[in-house]
């Protein structure tokens, strides 16, 4: 079987710590996430993944796995649990990743799914694929990671050559790239603890730059947690 089906990975945390909107709000959000996949791409194989800090009502839970095909709720996987409680945000974001693609390659059903995936997209819950997004441009990216083109640091305070980022909000990388992707988590929880200032700049350095391909824009927008606005990508 010739693979052909591209898997949606949505991280989401419906109940966190932190953040400007209420947890009604997120929910919503979320929901217009997932519907905007599905209104874009019909065919993609959605996995949701949630770690929230706070229980999710069971109304809600039934709402998303209802517009997913897969629902993972890693509230309670101890290094995501630890980063979601203490608002450690990069470094929750780069934990629940690993646990996800950990879980995908060793979960049969899962695994098996993956066989069908030509593609891997990380989405961040609250963001929205555009009418404009067009899976053509993807075309030619066999064993490539594709981002947002990178831009230069807004720190004053150089670290381990990070002196661009690369957007983490919506990315995709060829499922061949997962081992090589679990080595670049390792690696940004490495400097992240060492004083870097987030993913993103983390993800412009360890990404192996042989493997990337960077796109002017992405097709998406998502809201911002910390001050409630839009931005587009």
């Amino acid at each position: 079987m010739i693979p052909d089906k591209n898997l949606f990975i949505v991280t989401s945390s419906l109940k966190p710590a932190i953040g400007a909107f209420n947890d009604e709000e997120r929910f919503s959000q979320t929901v217009a996430s997932l519907k905007s996949i599905r209104r874009v791409l019909p065919d993609a194989i959605i996995l949701f993944v949630d770690v929230s800090v706070r229980p999710v009502q069971q109304i809600e839970k039934e709402t998303l796995a209802g517009l997913s095909n897969y629902y993972l709720d890693l509230s309670e996987e101890p290094n995501t649990k630890y980063c979601a409680v203490n608002g450690l945000k990069s470094h929750g974001e780069n934990c629940l990743l690993f646990a996800t693609l950990a879980t995908i390659k060793n979960d049969l059903k899962l695994s098996k799914m993956l066989s069908s995936v030509k593609r891997i997209f990380k989405f961040s819950a609250r963001s929205e694929l555009e009418d404009s997004f067009d899976m053509k441009d993807y075309d030619n990216t066999f064993g490539k990671f594709v981002f947002k083109k990178r831009i230069p640091t807004w720190t004053g305070d150089i670290k381990f050559g990070a002196d661009h980022l690369l957007i983490t909000r919506m990315w995709s990388m060829c499922p061949s790239l997962i081992d090589t992707y679990l080595s670049v988590i390792q690696k940004n929880l490495g400097m992240l603890s060492n004083g870097l200032a987030d993913t993103e700049h983390a993800h412009y350095v360890n990404i192996p730059k042989d493997y990337l391909v960077e796109f002017d824009k992405i097709h998406c927008w998502g809201w911002l947690a910390g001050n409630r606005q839009i931005e587009y990508y």
